[in-house]
C-alpha cells in the first residue's frame, strides 16, 4: 500500500476508493489461500464462500481502479508492482462484499443516511474527508468542503460518480470499525480465569528430575517399517495435513547489464557534459537527448530533490552543472536552468513534544512542568536533545525529533510555530504552544529563499544486445541438454551452470526464493500438463531467463509417505526409543525411594529444578516440553512422577514443593489487564475462523 499511498499524497488525488483500512490489516492473511485449486477450467479468479468469482466480473473492477488513478493522476507510468497492488484491493473487494457484508447482516450492523451525513458535513466529519479536504494551514476546510458538495460534483458527472465512491468506502469503512468493536467487545476473561492465569504466572514449583535423552540410543538399533511408518501415518492424519505443492530444480540466466553495458552508458553521459553545457534552450536538449527525467519547468525549493546532490545544486549559479552522477543504476547530469527568490523561508527543525493530552488547566500545568524540567536538564547537559525527542507522539522521535524541510503548508507544522521558527536564530531553542501541545524547538539548518529550476539528462544502464543474445543463447544450449537428460543436475554441470532449488511451492505464493517474478513459474507448475519430471520451457524474465524442473508434487491432504519419510521415521524411530526407556524407568523406579537413587538404578543423573513458574514453558536442563511442564505441576509433592514421554527425552519428575504467594483480595485489576491483552489479539482469531468458513481460492496469479 505504500506506492498507493505516495500517490495520494503527491498528487492530492481525493478518490482513490477507500476498501475499509481498518479491515485491510486482518484481511490481508485472507489473501492467500491455503487450499489448492480443483474443478472446471472456466475463466475464474478464485472463489469464496462456494461462489466463483469470474475473470470478467474481476477484470471490470480491476480496470475500474486503474482508469481511476490514471484519470487523477495523468502522465502516471503504473508499473507491475504497483497493478500488483490495485489487483489486492480490487480482490479484498470481493472478500468485503462476499464476506464481511453477511456478518454484518446477521449482526445487524448499518450506517445510516444520517450518520453518513455527519461523517462528511456534519458535526463529526470523518479522519479521511478531513484529510480530504485541508486548508493551507493544515487544517480541516469546510468551505471548502461545501463548494465542493455545492458547484464541483454538479458541474462533472465523473467528479460525481468518484464521491459516490468516495462515500461507499466510508460506508465501508465505518462498517468494519463497527464489526471490529462488536468482536472486541464480546471478548472478556472471566474471574475464574484471571484467578487461574495469576496462578500461573505466580506459583512456583521446585524439585527435580531424571531424564534420559532418545539420542543416547543409535538409530541402527531401532528398525524402522513402512508398516510402522503407515500405522503412525493413519493414527494422526491431522498432524501430517499438507497443503498442495511443487518442488523445482532450475538454472538461471541474468541479462542484467553488464560493466561493458554500463560502460556505454557512462561514456553516453560524459560525452554529452559539455554539449550540455553549451547548447543554449536547455528543455530542447533534454527531450531531443530522450533524458529519462523529462524537463520540468517548474522552481522548486529545498528539499525537492535528492539529498546526496541538493546541497550542491542549491550552491550553483544559473548555468551551473553536476554530474555526471551514478545512482540507482542511472547517470545523471543536473544543470541549473534558472533561479529566483522565494517568498517564504525554508528551514529544517526538530522538537521535543510534550502533548496536552485533556485540555485541562492541571493538564496544562502538569505539562508545562515537564517542559522547564526538560528545559533545565538541556541546559545542564544532563540529556541530549535527541533522546528527549524519542517519546514524541507525532513519531518523528524515531528520527531524533526532525521535522524535515519546515514550510508554512508543511504538515503537522502550525502557523504559529513556522513564525516563530523563520525568526528564530538557527541552533537557538525556543517553545511554543500550538494545537499540537508544547513544542521544545530549533532550526537545524540556515533558512533559503533560494528557489531553482534544474534541467536532468539521465540514462538508466540498461542490457546491451551481446549481454541478451549471450543469455539466450546459453539458455537455449542447456534448454537442449535438460529435455534430453534425465538428471537435470548433470546437464547442468555439463555446461558448467549452477542448479537452484525451490521446495513446497503453493498455487497462491507470491515470493519463490531465486525467482524474481514467480508467477510464470506458478502458472506453469500447476497446469494440467506439467508433471513430476516435466521441464518447462525457456522463462522469460526481466532480470534473467530460467529453465526449470517439477521434482515432486504434493497433493493437499493427508501427506503421502514418501513426502514426510525422515519426519515420520524420526516420530517412530523415538516412540520405539521411548518405549525401552520406559521399560528402564519402570524397573528402575520399582527399586528406588529417592531421586538419586533413581537416577543411579537408571544410569543417568539428578538434575535439580530450582524454581518453575507455569506460565514460562522453557525448562532450565529440559528445554521446551509442556509435558514435562505439566506434569509438574500436576503431578503432587514429595512422590515420583508418572513417566514422561517427552519430546527429546522420557523423564521423571520429583516435585518438593509448590511456592504459592498470597493472592490479592481481587483479581479485578489482573482481570481487566488479561481481558485488554485478550481483545488485541481477537480480530486475527476471528479473522481466521472466516477465513476458513469461507474456503478461499486464490487464483489471480493465472491471469494478474
Amino acid at each position: 500500500m505504500a506506492i498507493i499511498q505516495q500517490i495520494q499524497q503527491k498528487t492530492g488525488c481525493l478518490f482513490l476508493i477507500i476498501l475499509g483500512s481498518l479491515l485491510l490489516f486482518v484481511i490481508s492473511d485472507l489473501i492467500k489461500s491455503d487450499q489448492g485449486f480443483f474443478g472446471d477450467n472456466s475463466l475464474s479468479v478464485g472463489e469464496i464462500k462456494g461462489e466463483k468469482v469470474s475473470y470478467e466480473e474481476f477484470n471490470a473492477r480491476y480496470n475500474e481502479m486503474l482508469n481511476q488513478v490514471m484519470e487523477s493522476n495523468p502522465g502516471i507510468d503504473l508499473d507491475e508492482s504497483m497493478k500488483s497492488q490495485y489487483a489486492d484491493q480490487a480482490w479484498n473487494s470481493f472478500l468485503q462484499d462476499k464476506i464481511f457484508a453477511d456478518e454484518y447482516k446477521k449482526l445487524g450492523i448499518q450506517v445510516s443516511g444520517d450518520e453518513l451525513a455527519d461523517m462528511t458535513i456534519g458535526e463529526h466529519p470523518d479522519e479521511q474527508v478531513v484529510k480530504a479536504f485541508q486548508g493551507q494551514n493544515g487544517q480541516f476546510d469546510k468551505n471548502r468542503l461545501i463548494k465542493f458538495l455545492q458547484e464541483d460534483i454538479e458541474a462533472d458527472e465523473k467528479t460525481a460518480a468518484r464521491w459516490l465512491q468516495f462515500e461507499e468506502g466510508l460506508t465501508q469503512n465505518t462498517l468494519g470499525k463497527k464489526y471490529a468493536a462488536v468482536v472486541r467487545g464480546s471478548a472478556y476473561t472471566t474471574k475464574l480465569e484471571a484467578k487461574q492465569l495469576w496462578q500461573n504466572n505466580n506459583y512456583a514449583a521446585s524439585g527435580s528430575f531424571v531424564g534420559i535423552q532418545y539420542a543416547t540410543i543409535p538409530d541402527q538399533e531401532i528398525k524402522v517399517t513402512d508398516s510402522d511408518l503407515k500405522k503412525e501415518l493413519n493414527d494422526n492424519k491431522l498432524k501430517y495435513k499438507q497443503d498442495a505443492t511443487r518442488d523445482i530444480e532450475f538454472v538461471s540466466f541474468s541479462i542484467l547489464p553488464t560493466s561493458e553495458d554500463s560502460a556505454v552508458t557512462k561514456n553516453w553521459a560524459y560525452d554529452n557534459v559539455e554539449k550540455f553545457k553549451a547548447y543554449k534552450y536547455d528543455s530542447v536538449f533534454v527531450n531531443i537527448n530522450g533524458s529519462e527525467d523529462p524537463w520540468d519547468g517548474t522552481y522548486k525549493r529545498i528539499g525537492s530533490f535528492d539529498k546526496s546532490i541538493e546541497n550542491q545544486l542549491f550552491a550553483l549559479d544559473s548555468g551551473g552543472m553536476i554530474g555526471p552522477v551514478y545512482a540507482d543504476g542511472k547517470y545523471s547530469i543536473y544543470k541549473i536552468a534558472g533561479i529566483k527568490q522565494d517568498s517564504i523561508s525554508v528551514f529544517k527543525a526538530s522538537h521535543i513534544l510534550v502533548q496536552l493530552t485533556t485540555g485541562t488547566r492541571e493538564d496544562t500545568l502538569n505539562s508545562q512542568i515537564r517542559v522547564n524540567s526538560i528545559l533545565n536538564d538541556l541546559k545542564a547537559g544532563k540529556v541530549k536533545f535527541e533522546d528527549a525527542a524519542v517519546p514524541n507522539a507525532d513519531g518523528s522521535g524515531g528520527n531524533q525529533g526532525d521535522l524535515g524541510w519546515v514550510t508554512p503548508t508543511s504538515q503537522g507544522i502550525s502557523k504559529k510555530f513556522y513564525t516563530l521558527a523563520s525568526s528564530a536564530p538557527e541552533g537557538q531553542i525556543f517553545v511554543v504552544t500550538d494545537e499540537f501541545g508544547i513544542h521544545i524547538a530549533k532550526v537545524t539548518t540556515p533558512k533559503y529563499n533560494k528557489l531553482i529550476k534544474v534541467a536532468v539528462l539521465s540514462q538508466t544502464v540498461t542490457s546491451g544486445s551481446n549481454t541478451i543474445k549471450s543469455a539466450s543463447q546459453k539458455a537455449n544450449d542447456f534448454y537442449a541438454a535438460a529435455r534430453s537428460n534425465k538428471d537435470f543436475g548433470k546437464a547442468a554441470e555439463g555446461l558448467k551452470l549452477s542448479k537452484r532449488v525451490a521446495y513446497d511451492i503453493r498455487e497462491s505464493d507470491i515470493t519463490i526464493p531465486g525467482i524474481t517474478e514467480p508467477k510464470q513459474i506458478v502458472r506453469w507448475l500447476y497446469n494440467e500438463e506439467s508433471k513430476v519430471g516435466s521441464v518447462s520451457e525457456i522463462l522469460s524474465f526481466q532480470t534473467n531467463y530460467v529453465v526449470a524442473k517439477c521434482t515432486k508434487i504434493k497433493k493437499e491432504g493427508t501427506s503421502e509417505i514418501e513426502d514426510i519419510r525422515p519426519a515420520l521415521e524420526l516420530v517412530v524411530r523415538n516412540k520405539k526409543k521411548a518405549d525401552r526407556l520406559e521399560e528402564r524407568f519402570t524397573k528402575a523406579r520399582a527399586k528406588s525411594k529417592t531421586m538419586a537413587e533413581l537416577a543411579s538404578n537408571v544410569g543417568s543423573v539428578e538434575i535439580l529444578i530450582p524454581q518453575q513458574i507455569f506460565s514460562n514453558d522453557n525448562i532450565p536442563g529440559v528445554g521446551y516440553d509442556l509435558k514435562v511442564l505439566g506434569t509438574m505441576f500436576g503431578c503432587g509433592t514429595n512422590k515420583f512422577s508418572p513417566i514422561i514421554r517427552g519430546e527429546n527425552a522420557v523423564y521423571v519428575v520429583w516435585v518438593s514443593n509448590i511456592n504459592k504467594p498470597q493472592a490479592p483480595a481481587t483479581f479485578d485489576e489482573f482481570q481487566k489487564m488479561s481481558a485488554d491483552q485478550f481483545k488485541q489479539g481477537v480480530d486475527a482469531g476471528v479473522m481466521d475462523a472466516l477465513r476458513k468458513k469461507a474456503a478461499i481460492k486464490d487464483m489471480r496469479y493465472k491471469y494478474f
